[in-house]
């Protein structure tokens, strides 16, 4: 039983992470859009990780420090809304998967 509870609730978190992926992307893109110039000083952030290459991590920070409010645009600011639910939603599955994995350990 644990293994079926297990794969879905890993299923579920590699979901999130792709939701994730999605919504932080529309974040940059509505950045692009609406106030490229702040786009461009973060350094034209788009969804990427190379390693070296702090532009990303950079705008994320940016993401998840609200340093957008400033720019009062009500579709950032719902996108950082779902990007944070996203976040917390897979934190916790993340725990009921380590529980999970504890238990199945324990039972032997």
């Amino acid at each position: 039983m644990e293994n079926i509870l297990f794969i879905g609730f890993a299923f579920s978190f590699l979901t999130l992470m792709s939701i994730h992926v999605y919504l932080t992307n529309a974040f940059f893109l509505q950045l692009k859009k609406a106030h490229k110039e702040m786009w461009n000083s973060l350094g034209q952030p788009r969804w990427k990780i190379h390693f070296g290459d702090q532009t990303f991590q950079e705008a994320m920070k940016y993401i998840r420090k609200k340093k957008f409010i400033d720019l009062d645009d009500e579709v950032l600011l719902q996108y950082y809304k779902k990007i944070k639910r996203v976040e917390y939603t897979s934190i916790a599955i993340a725990v009921i998967i380590l529980f999970i994995t504890i238990l199945d350990i324990i039972q032997g």
